[in-house]
């Protein structure tokens, strides 16, 4: 049985595009049509601070802190009600105050872990920029946990579904491996390290399944025009060394999208064949307004995105540039 969703975006209920990714009135496909599913959220930032509401390049922030957890364990019940293989969080889980100390900042953490595990199934997390503010990796290790094998590791791979899902970390200083930790980093300043990028090749050479790739920051660097209206995506949001790893994607002719976080009013692109999903930043704006999805992708490798509130409702049609 076929569900029919209004598909919406911050443009209205139908948006067009060189691709058609969204049409009004799309259905999502049956259950029998899906191979693989998943929930996902980013940039919930929960910590106890004042609103802040600043401009950048001509969008405006309204960032509302103290209403994220509630406004993620709305996500998390929408997401239990859909029933995906997994979750997983895009970075930027938790937050902190200028003055607060390690041990209230881990307290926030631990608030917003325990939300997390009211989903029953799976669960993953994607290394952001704020998680390591007061905190050490290690801390962040300590106080999350992911699903299967992948307790205490930051980039990892794992398959449901037949589908490869790859996390990647953005979040180092240098590309010989300095990564974020106890604050000691800058926002605007990301890359995959060396190693990592060695690690992903091989992963990507691996097997033969279709592969979803998850990373806070953003990868999609040709694509910073965000239109007249509202200015540019600054270039700090965006990976240091993006095009060597968008090029390793690109060969292996196996990803079908990007998945990331990080610039919080959210985007899309698309480049030979890799769909790249920036999700809202579900801190943004009050109580009335969420941001998460659910994704489901079909035996013929299209993908369908069902946002909750916000973030947008998407079809994204698997390309011929694939080998897949």
């Amino acid at each position: 049985m076929q569900r029919r969703v209004l598909l919406q975006s911050s443009m209205g209920l139908l948006m067009l595009s060189p691709w058609g990714f969204v049409r009004s009135g799309e259905t999502l496909p049956s259950d029998a049509e899906v191979i693989s599913s998943f929930g996902w959220a980013t940039d919930v930032h929960h910590c106890r601070k004042s609103p802040d509401f600043w401009d950048e390049e001509g969008v405006a922030h309204h960032e509302y802190f103290d209403l994220s957890l509630e406004k993620f364990r709305k996500a998390v019940a929408f997401m239990n009600k859909r029933r995906p293989d997994f979750a997983i969080e895009l970075g930027d889980f938790k937050d902190c105050t200028k003055t607060g100390s390690r041990a209230e900042t881990v307290g926030l953490l631990d608030e917003v872990e325990a939300a997390f595990r009211q989903f029953p199934g799976p669960r993953f997390h994607v290394a952001g920029n704020h998680d390591f503010d007061k905190i050490s990796l290690e801390d962040f290790l300590a106080h999350t946990e992911n699903s299967d094998e992948m307790k205490g590791l930051t980039h990892y791979a794992f398959t449901k579904g037949g589908i490869k899902y790859i996390v990647l970390d953005a979040c180092y200083n240098t590309m010989a491996g300095e990564h974020y930790s106890d604050g000691n980093l800058k926002w605007s300043v990301s890359m995959v390290p060396d190693f990592e990028v060695e690690w992903l090749r091989k992963v990507l050479a691996e097997g033969s399944e279709p592969v979803i790739v998850f990373i806070h920051q953003l990868l999609n660097f040709w694509d910073s025009s965000h239109g007249k209206i509202a200015g540019k995506i600054p270039d700090g949001y965006f990976i240091r060394n993006a095009a060597e790893v968008v090029d390793v994607l690109e060969q292996s002719r196996r990803v079908l999208a990007v998945f990331s976080g990080h610039y919080h009013s959210g985007w899309y692109s698309e480049r030979r064949g890799i769909h790249y999903i920036v999700g809202k930043g579900m801190v943004e704006n009050d109580a009335a307004h969420n941001a998460a999805g659910v994704v489901k992708i079909d035996k013929n490798l299209n993908i369908f995105i069902e946002g909750l509130e916000d973030e947008p409702s998407r079809n994204l049609t698997k390309s011929a540039f694939t080998s897949l």
